[in-house]
């Protein structure tokens, strides 16, 4: 075909858009150009450009605008076998399946024997195992039964022992397959990997660290597409890797429960990971987020959410609607407040808001019920509100590295706290209510301003770490006698010139004391 100046400048590199392949399909439904016409220039854009993604392009309105034509099945099953690159021949194949059914099953036979590149081999199976015919059967049989990788093989050999794999359909066959293709491919980029296989299909994929034993393009530096394929996929790993961006693709793992991309380069989350429904646990700890996306409250199953060390500074307000949430780690951000809506958060056990940059204790945490760890520590807090008491199921508490000058006069009422650290404040004494925590093993102290301890400090018949460090006492009272489950107690850097003959006489019983 003869093509005009203008035409032959698209094709190469030199690109006008008035003759874009997006500019002919418009043409075409607005009835500027007829059919004939517009699969003409469709045609010489495929065959002439040198532009792969304006081919992949034509290629995908080809199969939007009803072409049927023997010359377009020609076009498209010569693409597929022989044009140079993956996303041509993969587009190919997608309009083939789309357009010619019934003429598919040679050309695909012949690229399913030859492809080598992974995304249109999973399409090419694809297509296979929505074939209803028995060759295309046998021939997924056949490569099944050449599979040579000890795991899928063994499960693959069972089943063919028990008379099984009969009662699989060509659709189920080809997917086995799938598995099998993908799990090599990463095998071929990045050695030996651990996964599990059940039924023969992955379940559980580990790639972690990957990119440390391997250079140039083999670094897993983005998201693989081919593992939205891995349907029954419930655990996913990819963290210590140089991710920069998740794509929304990954919407499409609706099985996965377990998903880790802590320790890579994340700058922002893809809407689409509000579509894994059945997620349970999610670690992006370690990234470079500042924001999360507000279909994050669509994950109603999800139970550990780690955003530790990271850049957020505010966290959407609609994931109060993560009902079963029990573990919000947010260390290490800037946020400054905790949004009000997220005392719906009402299965929260764990809440790590450490290291930010928050001046007043949130309103919002007195609703939170069923928390039995709170850490608020390396923040800029002054003081703890009294209904801190309402925090009744409470087991930990840190609040170190604060500018704290007391302590509420009610802190007793948290009758199951277990540990309270309090170090790096600017405390002088504690309020008498502190002596009813009667379950408190832990208590650090260390850097601050006390002077003396108070004489019931041996009312606290289950403590076990008492850390003294970096006061200014002078002496300790004898009370802590009481104190038979006392293990360590940590002294240094005080003013005490000598250690009292009490003190030792429980050294002699196993103290450790720390002076």
């Amino acid at each position: 075909m003869k093509l005009n100046h203008k035409f032959n400048n698209f094709l190469g590199f030199g690109i006008r858009m008035d003759f874009s392949p997006k500019k002919i399909y418009d043409d075409f439904i607005n009835k500027k150009t007829d059919k004939t016409t517009t699969i003409d220039h469709l045609i010489s854009i495929i065959e002439e450009s040198e532009i792969t993604l304006v081919r992949f392009e034509a290629i995908k309105i080809l199969g939007q605008i009803g072409a049927f034509e023997d010359r377009i099945f020609n076009l498209l099953e010569n693409l597929l076998i022989s044009d140079s690159h993956e996303i041509i021949r993969n587009a190919a194949a997608s309009v083939l399946r789309q357009k010619f059914p019934s003429r598919t099953y040679e050309p695909v036979k012949w690229a399913f024997n030859n492809e080598e590149s992974i995304i249109p081999l999973i399409t090419i199976t694809d297509i296979l195992g929505h074939l209803s015919h028995n060759e295309a059967k046998s021939l997924v049989l056949e490569r099944l039964n050449k599979i040579d990788n000890i795991s899928f093989k063994k499960e693959m050999d069972e089943l063919i022992r028990n008379n099984l794999i009969v009662n699989y359909s060509t659709i189920e066959l080809s997917e086995f397959l799938i598995n099998f293709f993908i799990i090599k491919e990463l095998e071929k980029k990045f050695g030996n990997i651990n996964y599990t296989i059940k039924d023969l299909l992955v379940s559980e994929l580990y790639l972690s660290d990957v990119s440390s034993h391997v250079f140039g393009w083999n670094v897993l530096n983005k998201f693989p597409e081919y593992l939205i394929h891995l349907r029954h996929l419930e655990k996913l790993d990819l963290k210590f890797n140089r991710l920069t961006r998740i794509s929304n693709s990954i919407g499409s793992l609706k099985a996965l429960k377990y998903l880790d991309l802590s320790y890579n380069k994340l700058n922002n989350l893809p809407n689409s990971i509000g579509s894994l429904k059945s997620l349970e646990y999610l670690n992006l700890k370690y990234n470079k987020l500042k924001y999360l996306p507000h279909s994050i409250n669509n994950l109603k199953n999800l139970k550990t959410l780690d955003l530790r060390s990271n850049r957020l500074i505010s966290i959407p307000k609609s994931m109060k609607n993560l009902s079963k949430l029990e573990t919000l780690d947010l260390h290490g951000n800037k946020l400054q407040k905790f949004p009000k809506s997220l005392k719906g958060l009402r299965s929260l056990k764990v809440l790590e808001l450490g290291l930010n940059n928050i001046i007043q204790l949130p309103k919002s945490i007195k609703f939170l019920k069923s928390l039995k760890k709170l850490s608020l520590a390396g923040n800029r807090l002054s003081s703890v509100p009294k209904w801190i008491k309402s925090l009744n199921n409470l087991e930990e508490l840190q609040l170190y590295d604060n500018h704290l000058t007391e302590l509420p006069k009610n802190i007793g009422t948290l009758q199951n706290i277990e540990s309270i650290a309090l170090w790096n404040n600017n405390l002088e004494s504690l309020p008498n209510s502190f002596q009813k925590l009667i379950k408190l093993r832990s208590l650090n102290l260390s850097w601050n301003k006390f002077k003396t301890l108070p004489s019931w400090i041996g009312m606290l018949k289950s403590l076990e770490i008492l850390n003294l460090w970096g006061n200014e006492l002078v002496e300790v009272p004898e009370s802590l006698t009481q104190l038979e489950n006392l293990k360590i107690l940590d002294l240094n850097f005080n003013s005490i010139v000598k250690i009292p003959d009490f003190l030792k006489s429980l050294e002699r019983k196993g103290l450790v004391i720390y002076k």
